[in-house]
């Protein structure tokens, strides 16, 4: 019986440990070196397709979406426009348009209608990061939630987008998109 408690005693003190090294996640850093690299001005310009999904914190499909998406680049401007027009598999449509500020190698700042604020974007080897607050719709109103979106290059014609999706500090669900891309 002794030799039970001190092993709780142990699990008690190196459950937070396990916990926080649990929290703390990738870092952009880790995908420096992978390739190809991604650059929006390169890899999204264009026609292209996204497929995606919404599932809910427990896992559960609950929405499925199709997105075709034009891209344009300005280069004099360094502003990359991407057109999203979304279509559910409940017969909903919606639109997006992003304005990406390219201000450094690697760094962009995005904007949109429906986005709070804006969106840092920063980009190493073939991934990038980055987090908004958007106001979503639903029914006849709005409900304001935080996405953490992490882009993945996975060849010249495919990049994969997963999302977090959280309201007050709370998970509400991912989203999980694939481009396919017109390549670069």
């Amino acid at each position: 019986m002794i030799k039970v408690e001190l092993t709780n005693r142990r699990w008690a003190m190196l459950a937070p440990v396990l916990f926080l090294g649990a929290c703390a996640g990738p870092k952009l850093a880790d995908y420096a070196a992978t390739t190809p690299p991604l650059v929006l001005e390169q890899a999204l310009v264009g026609e292209s397709t996204a497929y995606g999904i919404f599932e809910s914190r427990s896992g559960k499909l609950q929405r499925r979406f199709v997105v075709d998406v034009t891209g344009t680049w300005d280069a004099a401007a360094q502003v990359l426009t991407l057109d999203e027009r979304f279509r559910f598999d409940d017969g909903q449509t919606d639109q997006r348009i992003w304005k990406f500020k390219k201000t450094a190698d690697g760094a962009y700042i995005g904007t949109a209608g429906d986005v709070v604020g804006e969106a840092r974007v920063a980009i190493a080897g073939g991934a990038a990061t980055f987090t908004y607050k958007v106001d979503l719709k639903v029914g006849d109103g709005s409900v304001r939630v935080r996405f953490r979106d992490w882009l993945y290059r996975i060849d010249q014609d495919v990049i994969v987008n997963r999302a977090k999706v959280t309201k007050f500090g709370l998970r509400v669900g991912e989203v999980t998109v694939v481009f396919t891309t017109p390549g670069a």
